[in-house]
């Protein structure tokens, strides 16, 4: 039991940052106000044979959850494992997503060949209707993007509002190889980009 505490502990020490002015309310109920901690007592726990993670591992229920391609072909988190995942939560509408993008681009093309993937999750409208394939394929064209996207359901993306206990976007997730959670990050000003590419870079270096 302790050693579940200390995860926690450890955990909500991860670098969270939280911008409400630079994100966008994701759903009809807006954003919460002030700092929000991070959840993940639902996390799960470990089941491998390696020295325990400090790190919780992520949600099962997004780990499993199946997400649509825009080809039409679904997948899960959990199949990436292996991988250093930065996983986004955006919509077309958002701003600060749209002005957060060159970066996640970027950061796509540095890592790429060291096991490392972009996704980026759309989840709509932001009233829970699911943006059509083909304006998300002519926007990821116009924006150049070089990443994997896929349409998050409703549910999904209510877990993902439950980590942060934030509903806006962008929001942006970084899971490590094991399928630990290594980082949350809520907004996309350059602050938080920043912090986002500090955390990647010691995920990556392990």
């Amino acid at each position: 039991m302790k050693e579940i505490i200390s995860s926690l502990v450890l955990f909500v020490g991860l670098t969270v940052i939280f911008s409400g002015l630079t994100a966008c309310t994701g759903t009809e109920t807006g954003a919460t106000n002030g700092n929000a901690a991070t959840s993940p007592g639902n996390a799960g726990s470990e089941t491998t044979d390696k020295k325990p993670s400090a790190y919780p591992p992520l949600a099962s229920g997004l780990a499993d959850a199946e997400f649509e391609l825009l080809d039409g072909s679904t997948f899960k988190i959990s199949d990436r494992k292996g991988k250093v995942l930065l996983i986004n939560i955006w919509g077309t509408w958002c701003g600060p997503c749209r002005a957060e993008m060159p970066y996640l681009v970027a950061l796509q093309d540095v890592y790429r060949s060291r096991g490392f993937e972009v996704i980026g999750l759309n989840i709509g409208d932001g009233s829970g209707t699911p943006e059509p394939i083909e304006l998300i394929n002519s926007f990821a064209e116009k924006m150049k993007l070089n990443y994997t996207l896929a349409r998050s359901s409703t549910a999904s993306t209510t877990q993902f509002y439950s980590i942060t206990k934030q509903q806006v976007v962008p929001q942006t997730i970084l899971v490590d190889r094991e399928g630990h959670l290594r980082g949350v990050f809520v907004g996309g000003d350059p602050r938080i980009i920043n912090s986002i590419k500090e955390t990647l870079e010691k995920t990556m270096s392990e």
